[in-house]
């Protein structure tokens, strides 16, 4: 049975994979998108979501897309490393954060469709709910660790979506 499980370093490097593919949807739709979703916003963000470029987004999904490449890579290359292994379980907290983000600004703001769903949907939700499971199962991080997954992703998706209000000044 185990044989036919996926590795544990094919795991690692499908989060990143599966990440590139959910932010090249967000970055070819947005531009598609961007009058919807601008027409949609609250009044009080609409100065700060104006400022959101096509070309801006770009940037940071380029960059949200390489550090997690860095981290799988570091994770693959040190497999014995329970804080690179940890790493690499945040970085997919952050994507599960993410899809629950997707979800709201769909379904609450929009009413349908916001770029990066599908992707979202079908891919990261049910591999988070797998990669999560099957590193529980095996232990790949300690009980502790994992309960700080939560608001570390919580933290750090704030954060992140806060550094894209950055990008505009740059």
């Amino acid at each position: 049975m185990a044989g036919a499980l996926v590795t544990r370093r094919q795991l690692t490097i499908a989060v990143p994979a599966l990440l590139t593919l959910h932010n090249a949807e967000e970055a070819l739709m947005f531009p598609l998108w961007r009058p919807v979703i601008q027409a949609a916003v609250p009044f009080g963000l609409r100065a700060w979501f104006d400022q959101i470029s096509p070309a801006t987004l770009q940037v940071a999904l380029l960059v949200a897309t390489a550090v997690p490449w860095t981290i799988a890579l570091w994770s693959a290359r040190r497999p014995s490393s329970a804080l690179a292994s940890w790493f690499v379980l945040l970085v997919q907290a952050i994507v599960l954060t993410n899809v629950l983000w997707h979800l709201l600004i769909a379904g609450v703001l929009l009413r349908g469709y916001a770029p990066g769903l599908l992707t979202a949907v079908a891919l990261n939700l049910p591999f988070s709910i797998y990669l999560f499971t099957r590193a529980q199962r095996e232990g790949w991080c300690s009980p502790r660790a994992a309960i700080a997954l939560a608001p570390a992703a919580l933290f750090a998706h704030g954060a992140l979506f806060g550094g894209l209000m950055l990008f505009r000044y740059l």
